[in-house]
């Protein structure tokens, strides 16, 4: 039967421990000096050889002739197999206070072959709190004859008494050049074909974990039939070369989001990891970063430099930290989710619409200078003037032109996403605001007896496709009230959105229709949308929270377009005569 190489070359000495050396060190002189203590914590990332160095620990103190912290391997406890002075322990599936119980009514039986029973307890912040109180006071005051060595990967889920009785140690991811060291040991020995470039790869993508290195290497040995190549190792784990980054970003220089979107579906062909991916993508910025702020740095850290080189020369640094920011998030959001692909999608979306708004932000700075421009030029002469493209303008076309720029001003304050600048709003009636408060009750009644914590989460990531709205003239308005808001609270049928101040959430309240118009555009379902202020919110919030009040769901007996009907028309009207009209 094969043997896993992870299993055939875990290490049998102290001598064998990789990018350990402090621990190793601490371990030898507790054995020379005879300082053993009676509990240790073994803490650290998985695959770092916690695990490894417990059980030589334990085989080097009850070895009748070590040598050099070395056991003999002839004695008695050294060629016993299943040697039942060494129990090993898995907390995750024997977490219960029974399993501890039984644990302390062994602990007085006395070593069968040497001087100490090791108790080895792997993962043991899976302990109950049951469990873990059971095992203190044996811990506290252990036989002589007995030394427990606990493990675990999460040391800040172990209760302080028992992290106050042990001696911790503290294991550390392992280098990069010491995993490659180490493959390369056991690629001779097996006589396996690779490249170097390959062998780093792995120990890049292991992020520390020794472990998990030999067992990537195992799997290249299956996968690939002749040497074994960078690009094989990116196959098996799903990730892509600097190469393929490097044209990714190239397309977001270069707005090409449609080859982006189709990139990411032939990534999802190819069963690539995409949490994997946004994480080497998030790296390879840093290193286009690296490359731009420090040079030195950067080239004596990273090989591949020529990589870097075109590509830093096209984009701006602020550019490559607003992707950063953009794909951090999105990270994070992944990590937690089961649709990754649709997270990716949206990071990249977003990433395209943050540039193009720059860019928007940009060209209407350019014009208001323009505009300044002109207007200074007028007022110090009276003749024809050049502008732009020496194309001649009178002092009236001039006036023509500021009275546009004065017209297309008052346009974008209207167009505005900063809602409280919007005065010129029209007013609505007593009996239209008595209306919008029942909608308003009912509606969050509706939302919070029906929520839906599962709907929230599926809805709040597409929100940010509305960015791709506000350059829409026909949805601008809509999508911008929409992404000042929050959404809070979500239900197969109706959404609470919340903001800052009451006029904020009137404003929303007052245009329904069109809202609701707009967000089932993105999402490709209609839903009915409430909003209400923060102050509001907090209250409903507790209310729901610790049940102070019943929520109760009611039929909707209305119609919205009945209800904004008349003042539709009523602002028609105002808008066609201004003040011409008087309403009583």
């Amino acid at each position: 039967m094969y043997q896993a190489l992870y299993r055939k070359y875990r290490p049998k000495t102290l001598d064998d421990i990789f990018g350990q050396d402090v621990i190793v060190k601490i371990i030898k002189n507790s054995i020379l000096n005879n300082q053993i203590s009676h509990a240790y914590l073994f803490a650290g990332p998985r695959g770092t050889g916690k695990t490894s160095i417990a059980k030589i620990f334990a085989k080097i103190i009850n070895c009748e002739n070590p040598k050099d912290c070395k056991p003999c391997g002839k004695c008695t406890s050294c060629i016993t197999e299943n040697n039942s002075d060494i129990i090993e322990i898995d907390a995750a599936s024997n977490n219960g206070v029974d399993e501890i119980r039984e644990l302390r009514n062994k602990v007085n039986l006395l070593p069968a072959y040497g001087k100490y029973k090791v108790y080895i307890i792997d993962e043991v912040h899976m302990l109950t709190q049951g469990a873990f109180n059971a095992l203190l006071k044996t811990l506290e005051e252990p036989p002589a004859h007995v030394i427990f060595i606990l493990a675990t990967t999460d040391p800040h889920k172990v209760i302080e008494t028992i992290l106050s009785r042990c001696q911790r140690l503290d294991f550390k991811k392992i280098s990069n050049e010491a995993i490659v060291e180490n493959l390369i040991k056991i690629s001779k020995q097996e006589n396996i074909d690779i490249d170097k470039e390959a062998l780093k790869e792995i120990a890049v993508l292991a992020d520390g974990g020794m472990r998990d290195s030999v067992g990537m290497l195992d799997q290249a040995i299956a996968y690939t039939e002749g040497k074994i190549t960078v690009d094989d190792i990116h196959d098996i784990n799903g990730t892509l070369t600097e190469k393929d980054l490097k044209e990714l970003l190239e397309k977001i220089i270069n707005d090409k989001l449609d080859e982006i979107l189709e990139k990411i579906d032939n990534y999802n062909e190819k069963g690539k990891n995409f949490v994997k991916l946004i994480d080497e993508f998030i790296n390879f910025i840093r290193n286009v970063i690296l490359y731009k702020e420090a040079p030195k740095y950067f080239k004596e850290k990273v090989k591949n430099v020529e990589n870097y080189e075109k590509i830093a020369e096209k984009i701006k640094i602020n550019e490559l930290f607003s992707i950063i920011e953009i794909l951090n998030k999105y990270s994070l959001e992944m990590k937690n989710s089961n649709n990754t692909k649709l997270l990716f999608e949206l990071a990249f979306i977003k990433i395209i619409t943050e540039k193009n708004k720059e860019i928007v932000e940009k060209t209407a700075k350019s014009s208001e200078k323009i505009s300044s421009y002109v207007s200074n030029t007028t007022k110090k002469q009276e003749r024809p003037i050049k502008i732009i493209k020496n194309e001649e303008i009178s002092i009236k076309n001039v006036e023509i032109i500021e009275k546009t720029q004065t017209k297309s001003e008052q346009n974008d304050k209207t167009n505005s996403p900063t809602l409280e600048k919007q005065t010129n709003l029209p007013k609505i009636n007593a009996k239209l605001k008595e209306e919008i408060e029942n909608i308003k009750k009912i509606r969050i009644d509706n939302t919070l007896a029906h929520f839906n914590k599962k709907e929230l989460k599926n809805i709040i990531p597409s929100l940010e496709l509305l960015n791709d709205l506000l350059l829409n003239p026909d949805y601008s308005k809509s999508a911008s009230i929409l992404l000042d808001g929050a959404l809070k609270a979500a239900s197969e049928e109706n959404l609470i959105f919340v903001y800052n101040t009451k006029r904020l959430s009137d404003l929303f309240n007052e245009n329904l229709i069109n809202l609701e118009e707009t967000l089932a555009k993105i999402l490709n379902k209609k839903y009915n949308l409430i909003a209400t202020n923060i102050d509001e919110w907090e209250i409903l919030k507790k209310d729901f929270n610790n049940k102070l009040r019943k929520f109760i769901y009611k039929e909707e007996d209305f119609k919205l377009e009945d209800i904004f009907k008349d003042e539709e028309e009523k602002n028609n009207i105002e808008t066609m005569f201004e003040d011409i009209i008087e309403y009583n």
